[in-house]
């Protein structure tokens, strides 16, 4: 089959399977196809499993690892249960883990499918949690309420601030020009790259082209775009938002201060008066001062899930973020019993095989395998600190959104 046959064939797969539109496949393959990303096994002339890989960033603007997401896992009825798609797996994962990507990710859309892949090496990744308001919650005397409890000055400092908000909302392409979404994409990747010394993370970093793509998807699926700016035409928040019949979901925000947060989520629900508000919030730097409810104290689901394939690249990078961490963990390769130490300590990170009889019995029996480490490493932002204190490993914070799901 020549690349147009792929193409074509992967996305009638992807059709069937999800029962996404035409628009919405051609959306996603004219964006992200790429016949190096892709693998798929083909029976008598049809695609009848595959999957699309997609690289993305992670990090901030001072450090930053490659990740590949894997999206599209589809195999024809007629084939299933036959091991055709961990196989496809399995081929991706051997190509890429010399290919400069550390980690391939996914986001399982059940429980089922969570213990598929944990079965095929990948662990609980990526969290995120939810947040629902009633039908007659109302965000601006909430917002009083909070106002209410500072100093008169303050107080009135940031009534003022508040009312000079102004919010928009969009429908469709034709109502944002290129303009006005190069504002959006700017400030989103402002946030994504915001790096307070108390929040060092594993966090999805997106092009301008790829939150162009993320823009025209919400569009397609039937949702909405809200943003808000301030009295020097600076965006102070961005939101994305689909409504359906019993809710409306606000799946992606972003907000620079406690005033937009309130002044867009408000302007949303007047446009649903009549449905509850579903807020998804992920453990980063999107929204900033409201009352810690984003800190890692609160109880996050699992939403992606995470398989490594560079493991001295997620360590490099974690030490490099955090010259506080010192520790030395033994890992083994299953496949061939090499042992590799690994050493953080000053900012950086030393690693050196070794050979299994210059190693005690003890020393062997306690080594972790990739899994086990990745385990650690991308473990609930909300875990307690028993791990971080035996192991001296904190936890990644992993973070993705808008990932076309």
């Amino acid at each position: 089959m020549n690349e147009i046959e792929i193409k074509e064939g992967m996305m009638r797969l992807w059709k069937e399977t999800f029962h996404d539109s035409e628009e919405y496949v051609r959306l996603v393959f004219d964006a992200f196809f790429n016949i190096e990303m892709v693998e798929y096994e083909e029976i008598d002339g049809n695609i009848v499993a595959a999957l699309l890989a997609v690289p993305y960033y992670f990090g901030n603007s001072s450090h930053q690892l490659k990740g590949l997401y894997l999206c599209g896992l589809s195999t024809d009825p007629a084939y299933r249960k036959h091991g055709i798609m961990g196989g496809l797996i399995e081929r991706l994962a051997s190509r890429m883990k010399n290919s400069g990507h550390s980690f391939m990710f996914l986001i399982p859309a059940d429980e089922e499918l969570q213990r598929y892949y944990r079965d095929r090496r990948f662990v609980n990744a990526f969290y995120r949690s939810v947040e629902r308001f009633t039908s007659s919650h109302d965000f601006a005397l909430e917002n009083l309420h909070v106002l209410n409890k500072e100093d008169s000055r303050i107080k009135n400092i940031k009534q003022r601030y508040c009312e000079r908000l102004i919010c928009r909302r969009i429908s469709s392409d034709e109502e944002l020009p290129l303009s006005e979404a190069r504002l959006l994409t700017d400030y989103i990747q402002k946030r994504e790259n915001y790096r307070p010394d108390s929040c060092r993370h594993l966090g999805i970093l997106h092009t301008t082209c790829e939150l162009m793509t993320a823009i025209k998807e919400c569009f397609v699926s039937g949702g909405r775009i809200y943003y808000c700016i301030n009295s020097d035409d600076k965006v102070t928040g961005v939101g994305f938002v689909y409504a359906g019949n019993d809710e409306v979901t606000v799946y992606c925000l972003h907000v620079s201060d406690r005033c937009s947060y309130y002044r867009l989520l408000g302007e949303i629900k007047n446009d649903y008066p009549d449905l509850g508000l579903k807020l998804y919030s992920y453990p980063i730097r999107n929204i900033i001062g409201i009352d810690n409810k984003y800190s890692p104290a609160r109880n996050y689901e699992v939403y992606g899930m995470a398989r490594i394939l560079n493991l001295y690249e997620i360590l490099k990078f974690q030490a490099e973020e955090r010259h506080d961490l010192k520790y030395s963990i033994l890992v083994k390769n299953e496949e061939n019993n090499i042992l590799t130490r690994f050493v953080a300590e000053n900012g950086s990170l030393v690693s050196s095989q070794l050979k299994t009889d210059t190693v005690s019995q003890n020393q062997i029996l306690e080594a972790m395998d990739d899994r086990e480490v990745a385990s650690i490493l991308f473990r609930r932002p909300d875990s307690d600190h028993i791990v971080e204190e035996v192991l001296e490993i904190p936890p990644l914070g992993g973070s993705i959104n808008l990932m076309l799901d």
